[in-house]
């Protein structure tokens, strides 16, 4: 598994949030883990959006899995990074994209479609959901 590159929010030297994408062969896993808490995400992640968008289009990518099953918490500014990742990553991949949430979530089940603007139908019409358990 090869990463190509990954963005994280720290608080007190200690990582609270990271994301990472990662290659396996043809199959990209971009997976968001910790807490967002912040007023600006923008801030420690705008990097990482950056890279996304000019490493993905270089890659022969035939799967993609966004797993959201360790996001613990989300607030409303951390909607908008991780609109503009996701967004990045449907714009960049081609094929099914498989989402990874918390079966028994309500914030994943309710806010995760929107997040993925799943009402429009190029987005609806390559999303598929695997539903997992919580921790």
């Amino acid at each position: 598994m090869k990463i190509l590159t990954y963005g994280e929010i720290m608080d007190g030297g200690a990582s609270v949030f990271h994301s990472v994408a990662k290659l396996d062969g043809s199959t990209l896993l971009v997976s968001f883990e910790g807490v967002i808490r912040i007023d600006n995400p923008y801030r420690f992640l705008s990097g990482y959006l950056d890279e996304l968008g000019k490493l993905l289009p270089t890659h022969a990518i035939a799967q993609t899995v966004i797993d959201f099953a360790e996001l613990r918490f989300c607030n409303s500014n951390g909607f908008y990074i991780i609109m503009d990742l996701v967004e990045c990553v449907y714009a960049n991949v081609e094929g099914t994209i498989t989402v990874r949430r918390v079966r028994d979530d309500d914030w994943q089940q309710e806010t995760l479609p929107i997040l993925l603007n799943l009402e429009e139908e190029a987005i609806s019409t390559r999303t598929h959901f695997e539903e997992v358990r919580g921790l």
